[in-house]
């Protein structure tokens, strides 16, 4: 049984996320509740719980300073936001799990199994520093990606990634320092994550880094040559647009 905490200020939404996980997560047990910043605190000191819904905006701080104030995190963590685009965008490069409001509760049981999933790690630090990060640099195009393996998490800032190659299920990423990093979601999870900055799906299989690319045979055989020597086609339904897309950085 998963014990859990929610923290929310809002009383109707505190009764609706209870109402949902009593239905869809029998598996949870809600153990209690606060409203802000020192009362979540003190729930978390005296219950110990294994998971906590935290709200973002809270009367008396924000929910990261509840997060700061304990040293080692051995809780999961699900966000329950009512936060803007940006803010999401922040959430899934720091592979943190959150919830919209009004929570959707096929959402929700999705969230609950991932955070399930991972309570026996019991380590969030690297992902909140992460997190914090890209709440507070949002204008800049360098993110910080958290790359999740079998084994390790790993965070690397999107600048030194240069490319991504689809492997099935499978994503595997080459990062400037020689590592290969494969990671078990889909490209296409990636292709929505960092084309906005300024990563380029240059083929089916491969999206790729616009700032490492060495040179282009545009004329010929349409491949592009990359900064670790690795060459790649270029579909040719997409070179008009990679030229495009390379001008208007």
């Amino acid at each position: 049984m998963i014990r859990a905490v929610i923290i929310d200020d809002e009383l109707d939404a505190r009764e609706h996320l209870k109402f949902l996980l009593s239905s869809d997560c029998p598996d949870v047990s809600i153990v209690g509740e606060a409203i802000s910043v020192a009362s979540g605190i003190s729930a978390i000191e005296k219950l110990a719980p294994n998971l906590i819904f935290l709200d973002i905006n809270l009367p008396d701080g924000s929910g990261f300073n509840i997060l700061k104030n304990f040293q080692t995190i051995d809780f999961g963590i699900v966000f329950v936001t009512a936060y803007s685009e940006y803010a999401i965008e922040a959430f899934r490069y720091s592979a943190l799990h959150y919830l919209l409001k009004p929570i959707d509760p096929e959402d929700l049981t999705k969230a609950v199994k991932k955070a399930a999933n991972e309570l026996s790690k019991q380590n969030l630090e690297t992902r909140l520093k992460s997190l914090y990060y890209n709440l507070q640099n949002n204008s800049d195009k360098s993110k910080k990606v958290v790359l999740t393996t079998n084994t390790n998490w790993f965070v690397i800032n999107s600048d030194e990634i240069i490319l991504c190659k689809s492997e099935k299920n499978y994503t595997e990423f080459h990062i400037s320092d020689g590592r290969n990093i494969t990671v078990s979601k889909t490209i296409k999870d990636y292709d929505d994550l960092l084309s906005p900055h300024g990563f380029f799906r240059v083929h089916k299989q491969y999206l790729i880094n616009i700032n490492h690319i060495k040179s282009f045979d545009k004329k010929g055989t349409g491949v592009l040559y990359m900064t670790n020597n690795y060459s790649i086609p270029v579909s040719a339904r997409v070179r008009t647009q990679l030229l495009k897309f390379i001008i208007n950085l």
